[in-house]
């Protein structure tokens, strides 16, 4: 459906990145209803945790492939449904590769090199909608030789197998969360009891206990009920693990487990919702309970001497106390939110992870909703990745426009009502995801560069929205810099907005005027800006106290870029990695360390003479008259 793809991400080294591909070539010979479609993009390497909350889990592979058949072509589709990842591995990776290589397929040397970067492909095979085969390939080649070969040798069926696998076993799992509203269980065993259907529970609370000051694994805690002087009837249990230390060596972990929830739920709920939760905090409460295994002849549960222990999570205020399952759907949504992402990717020695959201956050106000996303640069750390859907105005970071693909249906007529959208056939689907900067561009007489999204989600203002005061720069360097430099300073509060050039400002000037708002334009100082300012207080009637240039803020200023002095550029150029720098890599380093939050020294000039700008800036404004 229309609306955005979001990332949200650090680029590391080993990364897919996974691109749907389809078309609708035919083979020569072939049936004429052949055709390629596009498959899921968490189905190429779907993560089992998430599967398993999604109750998917048990399916196999036909199963899963005919899920993902074209709806209308349910009976007759003949062809592939095709995805394909484009991986980036480095040199310890692909040591690592050739090793488990040699390993799986028997081999004693490989010819060939690991390409820096690969494309790994899986097509899913149906014959008038009844599933084949699944075949998979790899984008380079390579020859294996053998015990007792005496050359190189291309590679058979299997071992293709072989380094398809190894390949793939480099690759983050796809956490893909079409909402975080789980049915928390009451009680999770941290014991594999027969019948509890908690794993993924399990696995969570292992990252809780791995996350705390003083890293635990679950086995300090199971080994203790499961070690042998635990196995024998159950009162003579009770009676042995009251006396016993073990009881206060666990009581000592879970503890820590409640401090540690506590700390990341509470804290992040301070910093999100602005809100002071005083002493509540989030207990964890631990039990032991009678053993049981599945008879398989009588077809039932029956008691069994390896006894089973388990955790409750309730909210703590006081004396009372509240199960997290009885909570408000926001604070369930932002409870296991935090769960299953902030703890997960604190594991060092854990998998990378590639999270997708389906429209997070839909369950919370909507300034939570604004604030939430300044936690997801969080999750997207190390090897870990992030990727978003929102048709949310309030979940669009301007930091991240550069990052952001443009959802439609290209099918779709311009006319369409939400009714007919809703049963459109698929055939007539032709879902296109395109750059946000080149949809932009598409767009030159916009006045503001955030305005085509504005425009892409029907951003409508509410009866109740007020104008803020904010300051309209000329372009996106202008923008980023200057966010840049207001994040190092933390001047939060200074509203900007980027422009499309220093001749566009003309109905902005018209808008700050009928609405009432206080808008500071602000050019640059070359003969340009200078023109267009004098232009819009003869033509636009503009205020001159509302309109500056670069130089009004810090008299050497002629353009943005002046504010690096020779320290910042070589800073830059090191971060960069290059021994030239232009424009468009310096709007570079900016974009890409807003994405991550990341404030790094540019040298004292550069912090000096931004500071003075955006003080001149915010006095300015304050200064500006409200009509």
């Amino acid at each position: 459906s229309n609306g955005l793809l979001r990332y949200a991400l650090r680029a590391p080294l080993r990364s897919p990145l996974l691109q749907p591909r389809s078309c609708a070539k035919q083979p020569p010979g072939s049936n004429p209803s052949w055709r390629k479609a596009g498959g899921h993009v968490n189905s190429f390497a779907p993560d089992y945790r998430t599967r398993t909350l999604r109750k998917d889990s048990s399916k196999g592979e036909a199963q899963t492939a005919k899920e993902r058949l074209p709806r209308h072509l349910l009976a007759r589709f003949t062809g592939e449904i095709v995805v394909e990842a484009t991986v980036s591995v480095d040199e310890d990776d692909k040591t690592a590769i050739k090793q488990m290589i040699k390993d799986e397929a028997g081999a004693k040397e490989i010819n060939g090199e690991i390409p820096d970067t690969f494309t790994l492909r899986r097509a899913d095979v149906f014959d008038r909608g009844d599933y084949v085969r699944t075949d998979r390939k790899f984008s380079f080649d390579i020859e294996l030789k053998k015990k007792g070969d005496r050359k190189f040798k291309p590679l058979d069926v299997d071992d293709e197998k072989y380094v398809y696998s190894s390949l793939y076993e480099f690759t983050p799992s796809i956490a893909y969360h079409d909402s975080f509203l789980f049915d928390f269980p009451k009680k999770i065993y941290l014991t594999n009891r027969p019948g509890a259907g908690d794993w993924v529970y399990r696995k969570m609370f292992e990252d809780v206990l791995a996350a705390g000051r003083i890293p635990y694994e679950l086995d300090d805690i199971t080994k203790r009920i499961r070690s042998e002087k635990y196995q024998k009837t159950w009162l003579d249990v009770l009676a042995a693990w009251a006396e016993n230390d073990d009881k206060l060596r666990v009581q000592q972990i879970i503890d820590q487990a409640s401090e540690t929830i506590t700390t990341s739920v509470f804290g992040k709920w301070n910093k999100i919702f602005k809100e002071d939760v005083g002493d509540k905090e989030i207990s964890v409460q631990y039990g032991v309970e009678q053993g049981r295994r599945f008879d398989k002849e009588i077809k039932s549960y029956v008691e069994s001497e390896d006894h089973d222990i388990y955790v409750s999570l309730e909210i703590k205020d006081g004396t009372r106390r509240f199960p997290i399952q009885d909570r408000s759907l926001g604070f369930r949504w932002f409870f296991a939110f935090l769960l299953f992402t902030q703890f997960r990717t604190k594991r060092v020695d854990d998998h990378p992870v590639l999270f997708l959201f389906d429209e997070p956050a839909a369950n919370l106000h909507s300034a939570a909703q604004e604030r939430l996303i300044e936690s997801f640069p969080e999750i997207a750390t190390g090897n870990n990745m992030l990727i978003y859907s929102t048709h949310s105005h309030y979940m669009i970071s301007p930091d991240w426009l550069e990052q952001t693909f443009i959802v439609t249906n290209a099918a779709d007529a311009p006319d369409k009502g939400i009714v007919d959208a809703a049963v459109i056939e698929d055939e007539f689907l032709d879902i296109r995801a395109q750059l946000y900067r080149k949809f932009a561009n598409e767009h030159p007489s916009d006045t503001s560069y955030f305005q085509p999204i504005i425009d892409r989600i029907e951003v409508v203002p509410s009866r109740f929205d007020v104008s803020f005061p904010s300051i309209i720069v000329e372009g996106k360097s202008d923008f980023y810099i200057l966010r840049y430099a207001a994040l190092m300073h933390d001047y939060t509060s200074l509203r900007l907005l980027p422009g499309t050039g220093s001749g566009t400002f003309d109905a902005l000037i018209g808008l700050g005027a009928t609405w009432g708002t206080k808008f500071l334009f602000l050019l640059d100082s070359d003969n340009a800006g200078l023109k267009e300012r004098e232009r819009y207080a003869i033509d636009r009637g503009a205020r001159v106290e509302a309109i500056c240039s670069l130089s009004d803020c810090e008299s050497d200023l002629i353009e943005i870029e002046d504010l690096l002095d020779e320290s910042a550029k070589e800073e830059i150029k090191k971060l960069l990695g290059v021994s030239k720098l232009t424009k468009k890599l310096i709007m570079r380093f900016f974009q890409e360390n807003l994405a991550r939050r990341s404030v790094v020294n540019l040298g004292a000039g550069f912090k000096r003479r931004s500071k003075r700008v955006l003080q001149e800036l915010e006095d300015r404004l304050a200064r500006l008259p409200a009509d």
